[in-house]
């Protein structure tokens, strides 16, 4: 039964009891007007408002169990569809993991599996910004190697390995959940954006010991969603794919050059 029903129910209830209370009313008045034996008349008032009372007292406790019985429901029907969508968000990070791996394995050229993982990592964040930036160690410069939504004019540049957040990632090699407007000593000669950042996260790659770049994703413009902690752990999972990608492109460039040198 359905809330509705019973608030119709309740209200029904009250409405019988109201006609109930008009009769006793023009009852007793006639009594007291008209009738010289009053006894069996108000006998049978006494029975019958006991009986009256029984059936408002017994109807009330029904609904009320009704009611119980219906908030309990709707907490179940809550609780499924709880459980329906944590399912449906962890099937869709599997998804989103499974692909960035295939890429990782699947993949020859070391490029398209950047790409893949990168676009793998923003589609399973929701993220507009994206970009996998790697260590020149020679020119102690960022290369850009994957980017998504970046203004062409900033991927022309050629940001410094040690500024900004993350260059502080690439040098702690921590990875890092921001919100909103950067405000933070920590970051060296940070240039804030034009576009109002409302969440971003970085997280370094990691080969071996050595931290070889950084993973970003970032959220701009009227997009509601916020990054949380749970989303950076799942961002340094898709940055741990990225190296491994690297660390393969480097195993067979090595190859190569052995059966190169074997076959000189």
């Amino acid at each position: 039964m359905r809330q509705r029903d019973i608030e119709r129910r309740h209200w029904e209830l009250w409405a019988i009891a109201l006609v109930i209370i008009l009769f006793f009313a023009t009852t007793v008045i006639h009594l007291a007007l008209f009738t010289e034996n009053k006894s069996i008349f108000l006998v049978f008032l006494a029975i019958f408002s006991l009986l009256f009372c029984f059936y408002i007292v017994e109807r009330e406790r029904k609904l009320l169990a009704l009611n119980r019985q219906l908030a309990q429901e709707e907490l179940q029907v809550l609780e499924e569809q709880s459980k329906v969508s944590l399912l449906n968000t962890r099937l869709k990070e599997l998804s989103a993991l499974h692909k960035a791996g295939e890429a990782v394995h699947l993949e020859q050229v070391p490029q398209k599996s950047l790409d893949l993982i990168l676009q793998s990592a923003m589609e399973l964040f929701e993220a507009t910004r994206g970009s996998i930036m790697l260590l020149d160690e020679k020119s102690e410069n960022f290369i850009i190697a994957s980017a998504q939504g970046l203004h062409p004019d900033w991927m022309k540049q050629a940001p410094k390995a040690i500024e900004g957040v993350a260059g502080w990632v690439l040098k702690t090699g921590e990875a890092l959940l921001l919100s909103g407007k950067v405000r933070d000593n920590r970051f060296t000669n940070f240039v804030e954006k034009e576009t109002d950042i409302k969440s971003s996260m970085c997280a370094p790659l990691r080969l071996h010991e050595n931290v070889i770049g950084v993973l970003n994703c970032t959220v701009v413009g009227e997009n509601k969603k916020s990054f949380t902690e749970y989303d950076l752990k799942l961002l340094s999972v898709f940055a741990q794919y990225a190296a491994i990608a690297i660390e393969n492109a480097q195993l067979r460039i090595a190859l190569k050059k052995g059966r190169t040198s074997s076959t000189a």
